[in-house]
């Protein structure tokens, strides 16, 4: 295992290299900023890799030799930097917790994000402000690190708060424009609806178990050890545990499990709190490719498979996240059909594959969940860096309609875009061979449906769900290939949007090809694109999954799910070949044999395509609903609670009267001396007859 000085330098030093990027652009410039910044992410990208290859490979003594024995086998590696918050049974430390998880998101969140950096440097060369861009991605990267080595809830919340900074501040790079500011604005608000959740979730964790660290935490659960909570519910045995809500007495490891997904939905743009996702595409290209590709959207996956053990112990928690994952991976698959931004496709397709993610983790394949995501990883930036040297090299131009027969044009970005749609699609022969894709997906449908022939909830439907997710997938992935690199030059007939925050028509000219320093990490990304999900197989999902994993992930069932994947029918393992195979002739008949036949569907505006292509209407019912209902209150209580009743009765009112009674007494002062002989002779003859009243008239 590495030592624990150089494990800090991985956490901390893309922090430190953010606040001199930041802080001192002015003394050391702007390149001086882009070079300490990729300097210090790329170092520390490669210690992850050779961390990860050195876990993998060497054994779990790799990185469990200076650490303690669990619950469940060896525990994570804890490097306690300093006390943070020590209040009563509050204890939070700063610490780096390394185990298997760890170092699998350390791997992929520094490798990426080391290639986004120098692929920045020739994406971004003539803006004006590289170094506050290269301090936004070094900043979110360590927020990053923060999030993925936390020892305690709070330390994972500051993470998870961190990166949804960075996002925002990353979206809306280019605040002078109106879309990219109307976007980060979007995307944090609707983040912290699930941050919210995430909030009570740890709330209610410490309130059962007088704790925020991660290991006790889960370890008592395992254990099902008797617990007394701060407050509400009784002593008793953990997984018995009860809260006291509403009148009803809802088990504590099921709300917990709630809430915590709530906060994974939203950082991971599932069903209902997806729609920040494809406005976030108003960032710059590398951001997509850094946060919503590899890193930031799988925030939320990540914190499930972590907390497995309250998963496995809140079945109704569980197919929530397994139903909602299912819903996401089929919906955001048909919407991704009928997109025209480059862009915009491949954020969509971010939003299915995180469905399969989740719907992995909802039926307890939390091993395959991981493994999607770290294959994932590589073939999705992938996707997102060639889309964005496809935009450079056309002259900033997103709109496909405007695209077609850019392969001549660019022959390297067209090879790398088409080894990403290979290894996203799933593309591999079943016993033989196939992309990264193809391992990862397959391993995850194949559980789905042992999971749902074992009774376990919603995994036929995730298993059936999935295979027409991969079915589209296919189709909307080889129609980006179609419109923007084969076929005829289309003109610009479209008004477009493009990546730097211009509303302007195609530029003129013919498509380049990008400069060297963006090529090189797509050459790298095709190599993990292909190799990673072959290589890291038998670790991850195969014969070695446990010794792999090693107490990083729980299962309360010895995983039979994952097991059992290895008995399914010979057809399980070919229905997504199928499937696959068919998206591919569906959109080489549509977009390349027949390129009119797509224009005119989408020129026919059925209901259907209208739907996908309006992403089934959710910001209008959203705006219709949410916005306008919240401002409507809103409203209602500024307008007329607080300025017509409480104001107008109370301040207001009494400020009112006296104003009215202090002009009414003011007109009666004249300055005559007959009108004030007149009231003091009038005021005299009132007492003295109220003075003749009450004395009886004697």
């Amino acid at each position: 295992m590495l030592s624990d000085t150089i494990l800090t330098f991985m956490v901390l030093g893309p922090g430190v290299a953010a606040l001199i990027a930041g802080l001192l652009q002015k003394f050391i410039g702007d390149r001086g900023a882009m070079v300490v910044t990729t300097a210090t992410v790329g170092l520390v990208g490669i210690l992850a890799i050779y961390q990860l290859f050195s876990f993998t490979f060497g054994g779990p003594d790799a990185v469990h030799a200076a650490g303690t024995e669990g619950a469940t086998g060896a525990a994570a590696h804890v490097i306690t930097l300093m006390p943070w918050i020590h209040v009563g049974d509050f204890h939070a430390n700063w610490a780096i917790r390394v185990d298997a998880l760890s170092i699998v998101m350390m791997a992929v969140i520094t490798s990426v994000s080391g290639l986004v950096h120098l692929y920045s440097w020739g994406y971004m060369a003539d803006d004006p402000h590289r170094a506050r861009f290269f301090s936004y991605l070094s900043l979110f990267t360590f927020a990053m690190l923060m999030l993925v080595t936390a020892d305690n809830f709070i330390q994972l919340f500051f993470g998870w708060e961190g990166v949804g900074l960075a996002s925002y501040l990353l979206i809306g790079f280019w605040y002078t424009k109106k879309a990219p500011n109307d976007a980060s604005i979007k995307a944090f608000v609707t983040n912290r609806v699930g941050d919210f959740g995430l909030a009570l979730g740890i709330m209610a964790i410490f309130l059962i178990f007088k704790s925020v660290e991660i290991e006790p935490v889960l370890t008592a659960i395992k254990q099902n050890a008797v617990l007394v909570p701060v407050a509400l519910a009784e002593a008793g045995p953990v997984r018995e545990m009860v809260l006291p809500f509403l009148g009803m007495d809802l088990p504590a490891l099921e709300v917990i499990g709630v809430l915590l997904f709530i906060g994974a939905m939203g950082k991971s743009a599932q069903f209902f709190l997806h729609v920040w996702l494809p406005d976030a595409m108003e960032g710059p290209t590398p951001v997509s490719a850094l946060i919503h590709a590899a890193t930031m959207v799988t925030a939320g996956v990540y914190l499930v498979c972590l907390v497995s053990p309250i998963y496995e112990y809140a079945p109704n928690a569980a197919a929530m996240v397994a139903l909602i994952g299912a819903v996401t991976a089929i919906f955001a698959a048909t919407v991704g059909m009928a997109q025209n931004d480059i862009k915009r496709v491949i954020a969509y397709s971010t939003c299915s594959q995180l469905g399969y993610m989740f719907f992995a983790a909802g039926i307890g394949a939390y091993e395959a969940a991981m493994f999607h995501l770290f294959t994932h990883a590589f073939f999705k930036a992938l996707l997102f860096l060639g889309a964005g040297s496809v935009i450079h090299g056309a002259h900033h131009e997103q709109d496909m309609r405007n695209m077609g027969g850019f392969a001549r044009y660019m022959p390297l970005t067209y090879g790398a875009m088409l080894i990403g749609t290979v290894a996203i699609i799933g593309l591999g022969i079943p016993h033989v061979w196939g992309l990264s894709g193809f391992y990862s997906k397959d391993a995850i449908l194949e559980t789905a449906f042992a999971a749902g022939t074992n009774g376990v909830a919603f995994g036929q439907l995730a298993f059936w769900f999935g295979i027409a997710a991969a079915l589209l997938t296919s189709f909307y992935s080889w129609r980006l290939i179609y419109m923007t690199f084969h076929g005829p030059r289309a003109e610009p007939d479209h008004h477009s949007h493009d990546d730097h925050g211009h509303d302007d028509h195609h530029h003129g000219g013919d498509p380049h090809e990008s400069p060297m320093v963006m090529l090189v990490p797509l050459l790298v990304l095709s190599i993990g694109a292909v190799f990673a999900g072959m290589v890291f197989y038998d670790s991850f999902v195969g014969h070695h999954y446990k010794e792999f994993w090693d107490g990083a992930i729980y299962t309360a069932k010895e995983n039979t799910v994952l097991k059992d994947k290895y008995n399914v029918p010979e057809w399980v393992l070919w229905a997504p070949l199928m499937v696959t195979v068919t998206g591919f002739i569906l959109a080489t008949f549509t977009y390349l044999f027949n390129r009119g036949v797509g224009k005119r569907i989408a020129d026919s505006g059925g209901p259907l395509h209208a739907m996908f292509q309006n992403k089934w209407f959710f910001d209008e019912i959203y705006d219709a609903t949410l916005v306008k209902g919240t401002r409507w209150l809103g409203d209602t209580f500024w307008k007329t609670g607080d300025k017509k009743i409480i104001d107008g009765l109370g301040p207001d009112g009494v400020a009112g009267v006296v104003k009215w009674g202090s002009r009414r007494l003011s007109a009666m002062h004249t300055g005559y001396l007959y009108h004030y002989a007149f009231v003091i002779i009038g005021a005299a003859l009132v007492f003295g007859a109220i003075l003749f009243w009450r004395s009886g008239g004697a």
